[in-house]
């Protein structure tokens, strides 16, 4: 029998009925739309890694703003990693469809702003260019406000003082992610499976400044045991992961009242 999280209730679409979500587009609240991931994320981690913790996200900062959070969509741009077993991945253009169905769905059923909150790296410019298509497609008919962002930007500098591995270790399964998973979900992380594995730092950073510019290279596979991880895992920790996930959350809230005077704007 599946238990569910009763403070989850008043704010998952997945457990309301048609009417209940018909309420919540009357109170004007908010959807939240997460984006994850299938794909591997080293042998300590589960493949659904970014849908857990963009949904996660995503529902803890709906009880603090008062938003509703739609189903997430599990599969995302994880062409990186196709070569690790358990990774499933769309292709660019089909991504970027199926997130905009949804999100016109969305906005045709009367919500008057939707948040994308990405989990997977690569999702990120994917999701600016389907926001920016609602716009320019359905504006002249519904007047709505598309959000796209993925849930460390907004308190990055806040995470980046946190941290314990070196710039580059907060990749793809790096110390950021497997302290979130060991906050959460400890059961499914197995930090004894990192022994005598090495995970190089990248050349980018999901929270540390760095140059902004993207440069993409030849993919990995288990062949060249590559580990399927970008960074540094084995500075992860629990008590870490929950500092982080706080000051994660409140980047987040920050980013909803800046962008509250807008949304009464538009209103």
């Amino acid at each position: 029998m599946e238990i569910i999280d009763e403070s989850n209730i008043e704010v998952k679409m997945a457990f309301m009925t048609w009417d209940e979500v018909k309420l919540a587009i009357a109170a004007d609240k908010m959807v939240i739309v997460p984006t994850g991931a299938t794909e591997a994320h080293g042998p300590h981690m589960p493949t659904d890694t970014d849908t857990h913790q963009a949904e996660w996200m995503a529902i803890e900062l709906a009880k603090r703003v008062g938003a509703v959070v739609a189903p997430p969509l599990s599969y995302g741009i994880s062409k990186t990693f196709e070569h690790f077993p358990g990774t499933i991945s769309l292709s660019i253009p089909i991504y970027q469809e199926v997130l905009y169905e949804v999100g016109s769905a969305l906005v045709k059923q009367g919500f008057k702003h939707l948040l994308f909150l990405n989990g997977n790296r690569p999702n990120g410019t994917a999701n600016d260019a389907v926001a920016r298509r609602l716009i320019d497609d359905l504006d002249s008919e519904f007047d709505f406000m598309v959000t796209a962002v993925s849930y460390w930007e907004p308190g990055a500098k806040q995470i980046h003082e946190l941290r314990k591995s070196n710039v580059g270790g907060m990749g793809h399964g790096g110390e950021f992610e497997t302290s979130f998973q060991l906050a959460t979900r400890p059961s499914l992380v197995h930090m004894d499976r990192l022994e005598g594995v090495y995970a190089p730092l990248v050349g980018w950073d999901l929270v540390a400044p760095v140059t902004p510019s993207r440069t993409y290279r030849r993919r990995p596979t288990p062949e060249t045991n590559h580990a399927s991880i970008f960074g540094d895992p084995h500075e992860a920790s629990a008590t870490t992961g929950k500092k982080m996930l706080e000051v994660a959350l409140d980047g987040l809230e920050r980013m909803i009242e800046e962008l509250q005077p807008a949304y009464e704007e538009r209103k």
